[in-house]
């Protein structure tokens, strides 16, 4: 504990020396410690193809080769992904591939860390990623010659033949709008690594192939009445290389993917309040064939209604109900289906002092989860913070929650492939969770430090097992106790044209499993510590990043006795934006290892060296 607390005021101290503000400057934007919001600023600073890109450099982030998100100590499957407001989880896909959504179509992604069943349902014991698309008149609000219709139109080529091609088509007419997307993505994929025995050696079949088309329209009756349709396809023919320990040459992996998503909104329903009612519908693919062939599908369908508004003078209400019906169908295990009701209730006090501590606000949230194959669960959560707004911005943020998860059909019954295979003796998994939380904002400085203790039985991780000849598969840690510091540091100079960016995590994912061999070890794959490094300029049309990342030491076993070195790598892009022939443009060349380090994130599946990428791109 006083390490942990010692490295982070370290952090923060040796970027607030160097730091200066304007006194006579009121700050208005204030960063909190547990959750971000990444904009379109965000996404060109960092180069973004997809959301996964996006989130790597956060603090207690951690994206996998697969595009699935870890947060803390926790897997993929842990971490509820809202796309427009519906669940892209679903019982019968391991963890959300964020890498599979295009950047191109996203407006913001809010990351919410920690437990947060009580808003978001049982799967929300780590954390939530909230995404949301572009809406035309986003476009608008960014360029006061924006006209009724616009194309963007990027072609990227890079290293191992990948060419990418985005097409989007934004148009508002009235009230009536819609956004319209394609994306094209190849990749021949094979690359050259450096074996245990220090040989280069090629890994094979690992090509990729895909499309996505995307739609969004909205349809505005009124002033207060809007309706709003989305769908999404998603098609890849991917090879599938296995582990290097068990190579599977000839294996193929192909997604087929369909969601569709209806929304009403309805302002001022009654007395203030807001009604929203939205309902969706997934379907999910997986085919895979090796030796045998599997034929894995997941169906979801939704039903969400809330409704929201101010209870009394000083307190807001939101409460609803939300029907979720996962259903599998596959080849390997058979039919399967859980049906969830869930009511939930949100209050929060918002309260403006006088004084040094003049903002205060605390809420209090409420989630009843019932399952048709599990016990039910109740799930609370308690927030509250308080500051100072002014020349300089101060908070405090806590908050204490208990989260609930019920083990997922991949979990329980995962067909047997060339990476991995279920466990259906799995329980459900309960935990208790607390933040506190400190932020600082004042002129062009902006700090913030957060700790946390999570606590949780019965904790479901996958990890390979020497027994199943080293396949994947999820088992039940009987309890774990995690604690850890997310450090954050910004600093902007000269206007915006230079800006420094921290991001570090201190995280300490213990094992108090009864088993004396696993008694007081690290959970697999959780690295002590973890830095990201960025360094942004800009003049005029240029724009130039530098990023350096940092990932500790990560135990492969639950003995603790293999391990993964930690591993550094160095990423940089730059862009060129100019107009030409009454068309706006951009060019940007990226490198990432560009010293071209061999490391390897997970055991057995090594990462590529140096590679590079080349993108123009135009709007009109």
């Amino acid at each position: 504990m006083k390490k942990m607390i010692i490295i982070s005021l370290m952090f923060l101290f040796l970027l607030g020396m160097v730091s200066y503000a304007d006194e006579d400057e009121p700050v208005t934007k204030q960063k909190s410690t547990s959750e971000v919001v990444l904009t379109q600023e965000d996404f060109k600073k960092n180069n973004c193809q997809n959301v996964g890109d996006a989130l790597k450099c956060i603090s207690g982030v951690y994206v996998k080769s697969e595009g699935e998100i870890s947060l803390r100590d926790v897997s993929s499957d842990k971490v509820v992904v809202i796309f427009d407001g519906q669940r892209l989880n679903t019982s019968g896909i391991v963890g959300v591939n964020v890498a599979a959504i295009s950047i191109e179509n996203i407006d913001k992604i809010e990351l919410l860390r920690g437990g947060r069943s009580a808003q978001y349902g049982a799967d929300a014991v780590g954390g939530v990623i909230v995404i949301t698309t572009k809406a035309f008149n986003d476009t608008q609000s960014q360029n006061k010659e924006a006209k009724n219709i616009n194309f963007d139109v990027k072609t990227t080529y890079g290293s191992y033949n990948r060419e990418i091609l985005n097409i989007s088509n934004m148009f508002n007419q009235k009230n009536f709008n819609y956004i319209l997307s394609y994306r094209r993505e190849l990749w021949d994929g094979d690359f050259e690594y450096t074996n245990d025995q220090g040989q280069r050696v090629r890994l094979g079949n690992n090509h990729q192939s895909s499309y996505d088309i995307f739609f969004k329209a909205g349809l505005n009756f009124s002033k207060d009445q809007t309706i709003t349709a989305s769908t999404d396809f998603y098609k890849a023919n991917n090879g599938s290389p296995g582990l290097i320990s068990s190579l599977t040459p000839t294996a193929r992996l192909r997604y087929d993917n369909k969601s569709y998503n209806l929304t009403y909104d309805k302002k001022e329903l009654f007395s203030g309040f807001n009604l929203k009612a939205q309902t969706y519908y997934h379907d999910y693919n997986i085919v895979y064939d090796y030796d045998t062939h599997s034929d894995h599908n997941s169906y979801v369908y939704g039903l969400d209604i809330q409704q929201s508004g101010q209870l009394f003078k000083l307190i807001n209400l939101s409460y609803g109900y939300n029907f979720i019906k996962d259903k599998i169908v596959s080849t390997s295990v058979g039919n399967k289906y859980r049906d969830t009701h869930s009511a939930f209730a949100n209050f929060t006090l918002v309260k403006q002092l006088s004084g040094f501590i003049n903002n205060f606000e605390t809420s209090l949230a409420m989630r009843y989860d019932y399952p048709n194959d599990f016990d039910p669960a109740f799930s609370p959560r308690f927030n509250i913070s308080m500051g100072h707004n002014g020349k300089f911005n101060l908070g405090v943020i806590s908050h204490i929650t208990k989260s609930y998860r019920a083990p997922t059909f991949n979990d329980l019954y995962w067909p047997k492939d060339s990476y991995s295979i279920g466990n259906p003796n799995l329980v459900p998994e309960v935990g208790n969770n607390y933040d506190v939380g400190l932020t600082f904002n004042m002129g062009f400085l902006s700090l913030t430090s957060n700790y946390f203790v999570n606590n949780v039985n019965d904790l479901i991780i996958w990890e390979q097992d020497p027994a199943l000849q080293n396949l994947w598969t999820p088992k039940n840690i009987s309890k774990t106790n995690t604690k850890g510091l997310e450090n954050s540091a910004t600093l902007t100079f000269f206007n915006g044209m230079l800006s420094l960016n921290g991001e570090y995590t201190y995280l300490k994912a213990i094992n108090k499993s009864k088993d004396v061999n696993k008694y007081n070890k690290y959970i697999t794959y959780r690295p002590k510590n973890k830095l990201d490094l960025t360094t942004t300029f800009r003049k005029k049309n240029i724009e130039a990043n530098l990023i350096y990342h940092y990932t500790g030491l990560r135990y492969t076993n639950s003995t603790n006795t293999l391990w993964l070195p930690a591993y550094e790598t160095i990423d940089f892009n730059t862009t060129y934006r100019f107009n030409l022939l009454k068309l706006g443009w951009s060019a940007t060349f990226e490198m990432t290892n560009v010293t071209d380090e061999d490391y390897v994130k997970v055991k057995d599946t090594p990462e590529p060296g140096r590679m590079f990428k080349v993108m123009l791109g135009c709007s009109f």
